[in-house]
C-alpha cells in the first residue's frame, strides 16, 4: 500500500498528468483564439500546447520515483498561483477596458504580477529546502536557463529592431520563457547526472 501511494505522487505521474492537462487547455485556447480572432488567446494556446508536449516528453524520460515533501509542497504552492495568474490576466484585461484613471489602470495592469510573486517564492522555497546535491543541480539548471533565455532575448531584440520578428510585448515573454527553459534544463541536468 505504501508503494502504491508513493507511485501515485511520482514525478513521472505528475508530469504526465500536467502534460495532458496542458494539451487539453492548449487545444481549447487555440480553438477559442481562432473562433474569436483574439491573437493573445491563440498564442496562449500555442504556449500551452508546447508546454504540454515538453512535459509529456520529460515524463517519458523521468524516473518513476516518489516525490520528496519539499517537491509536493512546491506543487501545492505553484499551481494555485499559476491558476490565479491566468484568472487575473483575463480579469485585468476586462477591467482595463472600463477604467480611464491612470493610477487605477496601473494597478489593474499589474494585478497578474501578484501571483507570479508567489510562483517565484515557491521556487525559492524549493531550492532552500534542498540538500547540497539538489542545490547544485538547481544552480546548473538556473544557469543554463538564464543564459539561454538571455541570449535568445538578445537575438530577438536585434530581429525585432530589423522588423523581422513580429512579436508585440516581447518583454512579457521573458519570464515565461525563463520558467520553461528552467524546467527543461532541470530535467536535462538531472538526466545527465544520473547517466554519469
Amino acid at each position: 500500500m505504501n508503494h502504491k501511494r508513493s507511485g501515485s505522487s511520482s514525478s513521472r505521474r505528475v508530469l504526465a498528468i500536467l502534460g495532458g492537462c496542458a494539451l487539453v487547455l492548449g487545444i481549447v485556447l487555440v480553438v477559442a483564439g481562432v473562433v474569436s480572432a483574439h491573437r493573445s488567446v491563440f498564442w496562449g494556446g500555442v504556449c500551452a500546447l508546447l508546454t504540454g508536449l515538453v512535459w509529456l516528453v520529460c515524463a517519458r524520460y523521468t524516473r518513476n520515483e516518489p516525490m520528496r515533501p519539499a517537491q509536493r509542497r512546491y506543487l501545492r504552492e505553484f499551481f494555485p498561483a499559476m491558476a490565479g495568474y491566468v484568472v487575473l490576466l483575463f480579469v485585468s484585461q476586462a477591467l482595463l477596458r472600463q477604467v480611464d484613471a491612470l493610477p487605477l489602470r496601473v494597478l489593474i495592469v499589474l494585478l497578474p504580477v501578484v501571483p507570479i510573486v508567489f510562483v517565484v517564492r515557491a521556487m525559492v522555497r524549493l531550492v532552500l529546502a534542498s540538500d547540497e546535491l539538489e542545490r547544485r543541480l538547481q544552480l546548473e539548471a538556473i544557469s543554463i536557463a538564464s543564459m539561454s533565455v538571455g541570449l535568445l532575448s538578445f537575438a530577438a531584440a536585434f530581429l525585432r529592431g530589423a522588423g523581422l520578428l513580429p512579436i508585440d510585448n516581447a518583454l512579457m515573454w521573458v519570464l515565461p520563457a525563463l520558467f520553461a527553459a528552467y524546467g527543461i534544463a532541470n530535467w536535462w541536468v538531472r538526466r545527465r547526472f544520473r547517466d554519469e
